[in-house]
């Protein structure tokens, strides 16, 4: 069961780009307590989808400008980070 919930599809292009309206660049503890999670392990949590929104968001710039080369290299990390730091972890998408 994962530690974390957060009621959030970060593979919507509109909940990105409201999770990057919200939050910003915003990392570390301060994201992790505007999110609600605490413990170990909530700093991490945080930052892996403030990772992921901002990969998601660069990959569907790209995609939008019909650069598919480089909307796959962000989906690739976008993968790698869901994959790895959120998958367990976080109750999301």
């Amino acid at each position: 069961m994962a530690k974390f919930a957060i009621d959030l599809n970060l593979d919507d292009e509109y909940e990105v780009e409201d999770f990057i309206n919200a939050h910003g660049t915003s990392k570390g503890r301060g994201l992790a307590n505007t999110l609600g999670f605490k413990g170990k392990g909530s700093v991490a949590a945080a930052n892996a989808l403030s990772c992921y929104a901002w990969n998601k968001h660069t990959a569907i710039s790209c995609r939008k400008r019909g650069d598919i080369t480089n909307a796959l290299k962000y989906e690739a990390i976008c993968d790698w980070i869901y994959r790895d730091d959120i998958t367990g972890k976080i109750e999301c998408w």
